[in-house]
């Protein structure tokens, strides 16, 4: 059962993505073994991630609250977002983009580089003496929205953010910022960006990578999915809104109602569908009538299609 999950912002989704990463990959999701909001978690007695629910992220957005990951052998792996974790165990969390290296406990006074690449995950108690900003004139012609300088949410850590043209908040200082982007994200800039933006189609829609909507400013409206020679699917690109609308129909049906998957259509640049893009649903769990116990054994063995 192939299962895709996407995320959206970087800060608004950055820690739940050190276990998902911006999409999982082919090969795991094409394993079957992936599940998601398998677990409770509880803190000193006090439930905090509840089974069967998503969480909302930083930027509005539902994410998984947990993932459960059964490799060939049958042991299970639990994975939960880091974020909420450690604001939960009252653990710092940073993230030095230079090393790729998730930082837990006492934050380094100097990043690796000596740049400013440590980025503070945590949301402020207080507006920060020295915040990284942004281009504020750029992110307007983005469509974006600046925030209140005097709001402690509207940081992350550090980092002053900005609310982009579709709702979602972003850091201000990776918008026309090159050293916010990984080596790999740079070359792909200069082939799919035009002057720093997003290229358009006749109908004036955006298209590209989404690993680039941190550096443009906002998330494009036709947004790439590489080719998948297993299916014989060309490259092409999809809409969030068709991809959202069709896995939120799923949600709530019963094994014997839901049909598992779904397929939304798949777009050239222009905007003309080329084929289909199929998702997997998130799988189902037989627990009605159990004791909690039994419940967390089948919730343990993964879901059921």
């Amino acid at each position: 059962m192939k299962e895709h999950k996407r995320i959206g912002t970087f800060f608004g989704g950055f820690a739940t993505a050190l276990a998902l990463s911006a999409c999982l990959t082919t090969a795991l999701a094409a394993s079957g073994k992936v599940s998601y909001n398998f677990a409770n978690v509880a803190l000193d007695g006090t439930q905090k991630i509840t089974a069967g629910q998503d969480i909302t992220a930083a930027n509005g957005q539902k994410v998984p609250g947990s993932i459960l990951y059964t490799d060939e052998a049958g042991g299970k792996t639990n994975y939960l977002p880091i974020r909420t974790i450690s604001e939960l165990l009252g653990v710092e969390i940073g993230y030095d983009s230079a090393t790729k290296t998730v930082l837990l406990g006492k934050q380094p006074a100097q990043p690796s580089n000596g740049g400013g690449d440590v980025i503070d995950l945590r949301t402020p108690a207080t507006v920060p003496e020295n915040p990284r900003r942004g281009d504020v004139d750029l992110i307007k012609s983005q469509g974006g929205t600046i925030l209140p300088d005097d709001d402690p949410a509207s940081y992350s850590g550090n980092d002053k953010l900005f609310k982009d043209k579709n709702g979602e908040l972003r850091a201000e200082w990776t918008v026309g910022n090159k050293d916010a982007l990984q080596e790999s994200d740079k070359k792909a800039m200069g082939k799919s960006l035009v002057d720093g933006d997003y290229p358009k189609n006749s109908k004036g829609e955006s298209y590209g990578s989404l690993l680039l909507a941190d550096y443009v400013g906002y998330m494009p409206d036709l947004q790439y999915i590489a080719a998948y020679p297993p299916e014989d699917r060309p490259e092409g690109y999809i809409r969030e809104a068709e991809l959202h609308k069709a896995g939120t129909a799923l949600r709530g049906l019963s094994k014997e109602e839901c049909p598992h998957w779904y397929s939304i259509p798949l777009y050239n640049s222009e905007g003309n569908v080329i084929g289909e893009y199929k998702v997997g649903c998130e799988g189902h769990y037989d627990t009605e009538g159990l004791t909690p116990e039994e419940a967390r054994e089948v919730i343990m063995r993964g879901p059921t299609w």
